[in-house]
């Protein structure tokens, strides 16, 4: 029972956070160019802000599950995709962490072209891994409504 739990909390977060950083990177990053210089350090930190608590409980929850997935194992998925899945949730980690969250707090010092450019360009990093893990996950749904 805690394996099928641990696997469709997994499943939904994998989705929403697939669907958020296609949102961010198609709408979200590229709107706050449209901000204005003078509005931008204010909006930049509310952003921070409202943002944190949101991301990272599904961070955490993406995190924990797939850890969870990979030890206890779920009906039949090769414990090599578990694997990878996971590693590409640690890729995800060290790009926010050494990446997408520094940026953030440059850019709470004032609009900069560069830096807002750089946090779009890599932040394609994210989204494509995104898409990468839901095709995984649909796979090992796969997997498990064939079992």
């Amino acid at each position: 029972m805690l394996s099928l739990i641990v696997f469709l909390v997994h499943v939904l977060v994998t989705y929403v956070m697939a669907g958020v950083m296609w949102f961010v990177q198609l709408a979200y990053y590229p709107n706050l160019a449209a901000v204005g210089e003078e509005s931008f350090i204010g909006y930049q930190r509310e952003h921070v802000r409202r943002i944190t608590r949101v991301a990272w409980t599904l961070l955490f929850l993406e995190l924990i599950s797939g850890i969870l997935l990979t030890i206890l194992g779920f009906r039949g998925i090769p414990a090599a995709v578990l694997g990878v899945n996971l590693a590409l949730i640690v890729a995800i980690w060290c790009s926010t962490w050494f990446v997408q969250v520094p940026l953030h707090h440059k850019l709470e010092q004032g609009w900069d072209r560069e830096l807002h450019a750089r946090l779009v360009l890599t932040n394609w990093f994210r989204t494509f891994v995104y898409t990468i893990r839901g095709l995984i996950v649909l796979y090992v749904l796969w997997i498990v409504a064939t079992a």
